[in-house]
């Protein structure tokens, strides 16, 4: 696996965002807890998903080469809206303190699943904060646009909450793969980050309806980048439609 920049200083890494010159790595929409949630519904999944989650950023950090400024996750650290699930409790804390490891801190922005988190990142000193700037860069969830100055001078935005990913088709045979978006928002560049959720793949831009404002717009210009074993650059998504 290697790093590939999409925009300048801006590099893919796996699933995650890096910002080289701020070292700053960017991930989103982990959905910890998804598991036990959906055993409320009567759906019973192997618990895998934080294991999982913990090797998957284990083989991103030694790509990086220097311990990081901050890490960011970008919205819905957790999966249930109203209450912290038994599981949510466990796992949170214990995947703050390996983050904690590799990172001077960590930085969560508030996702539309995050509204019990803040007793849990209390627990870890753990600042929860609606968005972040970055240099030139703003990093939101995605769910609402924001109306700050800081918001209105950035040249690029940093949204999750889609959880975007790709229907490649090859014969009869069709896959969906998560994928980074590349584009624009108004007069500002705009990168879309897939989820870091290791249940389930995402939404296929190719035939949802988006949730996200950002999204509600002709994404045909957009450029394709399937994360996979590697980064796989597939053009325009008019060119997938």
């Amino acid at each position: 696996m290697a790093l590939v920049e999409i925009l300048p200083g801006i590099e893919i890494a796996d699933l995650a965002l890096y910002l080289k010159k701020e070292r700053i790595l960017v991930i989103g929409d982990v959905h910890l807890g998804f598991e036990e949630a959906m055993a409320r519904q009567g759906v019973f999944l192997p618990r895998f998903q934080f294991k999982d989650t913990i090797d998957r950023l284990g083989k991103i950090f030694p790509l990086l080469q220097q311990k990081l400024e901050a890490i960011v996750i970008n919205g819905d650290l957790k999966h249930e809206f109203a209450s912290i699930s038994s599981q949510e409790w466990r796992e949170i804390l214990k995947f703050f303190d390996f983050l904690l490891r590799h990172s001077k801190q960590i930085i969560i922005v508030k996702g539309n699943h995050d509204v019990k988190l803040s007793p849990i990142a209390r627990k870890r000193n753990i600042a929860v904060v609606e968005n972040i700037a970055a240099n030139d860069k703003f990093i939101c969830h995605g769910h609402i646009v924001p109306g700050s100055s800081e918001f209105e001078k950035s040249k690029i935005v940093i949204v999750g909450n889609e959880h975007p990913a790709v229907s490649l088709r090859e014969g009869a045979r069709s896959e969906l793969y998560k994928c980074f978006l590349v584009g624009k928002w108004q007069d500002k560049k705009m990168v879309v980050m897939p989820s870091f959720n290791q249940v389930t793949i995402g939404s296929d831009i190719l035939k949802e309806k988006f949730i996200s404002p950002f999204m509600r717009q002709d994404l045909g210009r957009f450029e394709v980048f399937v994360a996979g074993d590697k980064v796989y650059p597939f053009g325009k998504v008019r060119s997938l439609a």
